[in-house]
């Protein structure tokens, strides 16, 4: 019986959400003006529908925001739990309503490529 059970929840995994389960780290934003902006300290977690972000100051603290996502076709929506806001906050997420829908531009088990408006986030599986 639990073998069962087993395998239909992993019948029921598509392949991108086994992918993109794991922790990574955003490597750099590549801006509309094709300016490139390197970022290593920031982390995205995925794990079975939940969320959380990592971010490490220079000064060796973190902050960690934590949300639900949801992928759909070739677009994943995270939502963060309410009551975020500080520097840090406002340095690496700031999404209005605690809301963010990118479109994954590349998705392997290594790679990942988020697209938001004209920016591209690029992360590596960490």
């Amino acid at each position: 019986m639990a073998l069962c059970l087993i395998l239909l929840a992993l019948l029921g995994c598509t392949d991108d959400e086994k992918r993109i389960e794991g922790k990574w780290q955003l490597k750099y934003y590549e801006l509309p003006t094709n300016e490139i902006q390197k970022v290593d300290s920031v982390f995205y977690n995925f794990q079975k529908g939940t969320f959380s972000a990592i971010c490490i100051s220079k000064d060796g603290t973190y902050d960690t925001f934590f949300g639900r996502y949801t992928l759909n076709s070739d677009k994943i929506s995270i939502n963060l739990l309410d009551g975020y806001e500080g520097n840090v906050y406002e340095k690496y997420l700031n999404w209005p309503d605690g809301l963010r829908v990118y479109a994954i531009d590349e998705l392997t088990s290594s790679v990942l490529h988020l697209s938001f408006k004209d920016t591209l986030s690029v992360f590596r599986k960490y």
